[in-house]
């Protein structure tokens, strides 16, 4: 059994390994440091002090034109910011002198706080010519179909604010809310076909009359506000009925004729001839159903969330 050395024991042994000689002794300040029974703690090490920042020289004098100074100051932003072609679904065929590719550019935030100050229908459509007229050129706005407004609102969104449009649709099945996510590039877009022109003909069913007409452009908005305002209205989109277009003869000819020829005249107007498809369907959250529905314009429209 091994005999447990005592502290001299100890002593000696240090000094020994230290190269001294235990019988001449040493100051206690030469001996090493050691404990016999814990780890040294080690030490945190200081945190390194943050230079101050350098804070740049500013001034309220502008030297040059003022264009030039806040395209330095805005050089680093990186979204498009100029003019880009997209081609409209009508291809220009529904318009006396228009290409089919147009050019847009994205809106700016105080283009966008105008947006989201619209309170009602009739403020809006002031807002949003005046949107069009800064960032559209190659169509004027009062002429544009609605389709080919429609379309070029969602571009417009996609270019300021991104890909994703969120939207809370309701299933018609069990009712429920569903938080959906829109990826506006990937909505299909009906082009307007090769055939196709404006002003168009159609022979109305029942009086055999041949009926000459545009689709609704956006200063005839006021006309579509339901089905009874359209009906009323169908006369202002003919150019002639028969071979007569005198605004009087065809008002009293659509008041007149048949209900057949109304509705037959009503379809070929609101007919979808092109433009974004705004149908979807999706598969309820809640019910599992796949329902049916159509991509709405909401309060996050005119916003990034």
């Amino acid at each position: 059994m091994s005999k447990e050395k005592s502290l001299i024991d100890l002593a000696r042994e240090t000094m020994e390994s230290a190269g001294i000689d235990p019988s001449k002794g040493m100051d206690l300040e030469s001996l090493p440091a050691q404990n016999m029974n814990e780890t040294s703690t080690p030490q945190p090490t200081p945190a390194p002090v943050e230079a101050k920042p350098q804070i740049k020289e500013t001034t309220d004098i502008v030297e040059g034109r003022y264009e030039d100074v806040l395209g330095d100051l805005l050089s680093e932003i990186n979204v498009v910011s100029d003019w880009i072609k997209i081609t409209l679904p009508s291809r220009g065929k529904s318009y006396v002198s228009c290409d089919e590719d147009i050019e847009v550019k994205p809106f700016t935030f105080l283009q966008e706080k105008k947006l989201r100050s619209i309170k009602n229908v009739n403020a809006s459509q002031d807002i949003i010519k005046t949107l069009f007229k800064d960032c559209v050129r190659g169509l004027d706005y009062d002429s544009m179909t609605l389709a080919d407004k429609n379309y070029i609102l969602f571009k417009l969104r996609e270019m300021s604010y991104g890909d994703d449009y969120s939207i809370e649709a309701v299933c018609t099945s069990c009712e429920a809310k569903n938080k959906l996510v829109v990826k506006i590039s990937q909505v299909p877009i009906k082009f307007a076909e090769d055939g196709f022109e404006e002003p168009i003909k159609i022979t109305l069913p029942d009086s055999k009359q041949e009926v000459v007409f545009v689709t609704p452009r956006n200063k005839d908005e006021k006309y579509l506000a339901d089905m009874e305002k359209v009906t009323d209205n169908l006369w202002r989109f003919a150019i002639s009925v028969g071979k007569y277009t005198d605004e009087k003869i065809k008002k009293a000819f659509f008041e007149r004729t048949t209900v057949k020829d109304v509705v037959f005249f009503r379809e070929h107007l609101l007919k979808d001839y092109y433009g974004m498809e705004n149908k979807m369907s999706f598969v309820c959250a809640s019910c599992e159903e796949e329902v049916e529905g159509q991509i709405p314009f909401n309060e996050y429209f005119f916003s990034v969330s």
